[in-house]
C-alpha cells in the first residue's frame, strides 16, 4: 500500500512542477539511497519512523495519509466540509469590505480554512495561544 501511495505522490508532484521527479531526487531529499527508495515504492522494504516523517514532509502529506488506505480526495473533502461548517458558524462571521459576501469569497475562504485544517491549525488557535508562528531569525 505504501509503495503505491509513494508512486502516486511522486507522479503527482511531477505534474505539479511540470517536470519529472526521479526516485534519485526523492531519495537524496530524504537521505536514503535510490535503491532503498525504489524498494519503498515496490513495497519490498518499509521506511523507519524518521524516514517516514521525511517522506511525509517531502510530499507535504501526513504520515497517516502515507500509511492508511484513505484516498486523498476523501481527506480533502473532509477538510472542505469542516471549513464550510466553520464559515457557517456565526462566531466566525466573514464579510467583504462592502458588506456583501459572494460565492467566490466563500469559496476562497473555504479553501484557505481547509488548507489550515490540513496543516493542523484550527480557528482560534492564535487567540487561544495554541499556535505560535515561527519567528524569523536574524542571521547576519
Amino acid at each position: 500500500m505504501l509503495g503505491v501511495r509513494l508512486k502516486e505522490l511522486r507522479k503527482s508532484k511531477s505534474s505539479e512542477l511540470n517536470r519529472e521527479i526521479k526516485q534519485e531526487e526523492v531519495a537524496k531529499n530524504i537521505g536514503v539511497a535510490r535503491t532503498t527508495y525504489a524498494m519503498y515504492e515496490q513495497d519490498k522494504r518499509q521506511p523507519d519512523y524518521e524516514t517516514l516523517i521525511k517522506l511525509a514532509d517531502y510530499y507535504e502529506v501526513t504520515t497517516d495519509y502515507l500509511l492508511r488506505d484513505e484516498p486523498r480526495e476523501m481527506k480533502k473533502k473532509a477538510f472542505e466540509d469542516e471549513a464550510r461548517k466553520i464559515l457557517e458558524d456565526p462566531d466566525t462571521l466573514i464579510a467583504a469590505a462592502d458588506g456583501k459576501i459572494t460565492d467566490s469569497i466563500l469559496k476562497a475562504a473555504q479553501k484557505i480554512i481547509a488548507q489550515q485544517l490540513e496543516g493542523g491549525r484550527k480557528p482560534g488557535d492564535i487567540r487561544n495561544n495554541k499556535y505560535k508562528p515561527d519567528k524569523p531569525t536574524d542571521e547576519s
